[in-house]
C-alpha cells in the first residue's frame, strides 16, 4: 500500500528513524522501567472512576470500563478494532486503557514506547496523526472505514504498515507507529505470569509475584 497523492499531513511528527533504535534490544531499559512500576506484581495505575482515583491495572480497568479520559472515542473505537489483530488478547488485556492514562502523564513519568523512539512531544499528536493515516490508508486501500473492514482487511492494513520499508507514509513514520502500538499491546498480553505460559517461556522472577496476578 503504497502513500498516495492527498495523503499528506502539514504537521511533520518525524522525519528520520535513528535505524540502531530498531534492534531487539532497543526497549530494554523501557522494559526495566516497566518492572520498576510494579508494585506488589501488579502494574497499578491511577484510574478515575466516579469521581476519585482508584489503583487498578489496565486489565481490571478494561473490564470496569472506566471511563477514558484522554483517548478521542472515535480512536478508542479504532484501537479496538485493530490491537487483537496486532496482538492477540491486546484488548482484553486493557492495552486501550493503558494507552489512555499514559498519554495522561507527565513526559517523565510515560511508559509508553514512543518515548524510547525519541517521538517529538506531546505524544498525543503522534497516535492522533497515526489514526488518522490508518483511517486514510484504509479508505484509499479497500474505500471504507476501519470498522467496516473484514478481518482479512484489518489484517492487510496491519501486515503492510507492518514492515520496515514503511518507515514513512505521507509525511509519516507509519512503521514506528506500528511498533510503539505493537510494543505497548506485547507488553500488556505476555508482560506477566500467564503471558509467559501461553509462550511456553518459563517466568524466571527473583521474586514471584502474587498469584492470578494480571498486569
Amino acid at each position: 500500500m503504497a502513500a498516495r497523492p492527498g495523503l499528506t499531513y502539514t504537521q511533520p511528527v518525524i522525519t528520520r528513524v535513528n535505524k540502531q533504535r530498531l534492534s531487539p534490544g532497543a526497549d530494554m531499559d523501557r522494559r526495566d522501567f516497566v518492572k520498576r512500576a510494579l508494585k506488589g506484581g501488579h502494574l497499578l495505575l491511577a484510574f478515575q472512576l466516579g469521581g476519585a482515583a482508584v489503583m487498578l491495572s489496565p486489565h481490571e480497568a478494561h473490564a470496569r470500563q472506566v471511563p477514558l479520559q484522554t483517548l478521542h472515542q472515535q480512536d478508542a473505537a479504532l484501537l479496538e478494532q485493530l490491537l487483537d489483530v496486532i496482538v492477540p488478547g491486546a484488548l482484553d488485556a486493557g492495552t486501550v486503557h493503558f494507552l489512555d492514562h499514559q498519554l495522561g502523564v507527565a513526559p517523565n513519568d510515560c511508559l509508553l514506547m514512543a518515548k524510547f523512539f525519541e517521538i517529538p512531544l506531546p505524544y498525543s499528536n503522534f497516535y492522533q496523526t497515526g489514526f488518522q493515516v490508518l483511517r486514510d490508508y484504509a479508505r484509499a486501500e479497500f474505500s471504507s472505514g476501519i470498522e467496516q473492514l473484514t478481518q482479512t482487511q484489518k489484517h492487510q492494513l496491519i501486515a503492510c504498515i507492518a514492515t520496515p520499508e514503511r518507515v514513512t507514509a505521507a509525511g509519516f513514520p507509519i512503521f514506528v507507529f506500528y511498533l510503539c502500538l505493537r510494543a505497548d499491546a506485547v507488553d500488556m498480553v505476555y508482560g506477566t505470569p500467564a503471558g509467559f505460559e501461553k509462550l511456553n517461556v518459563p517466568y524466571m522472577a527473583h521474586i514471584m509475584p502474587p498469584r492470578g496476578w494480571h498486569g
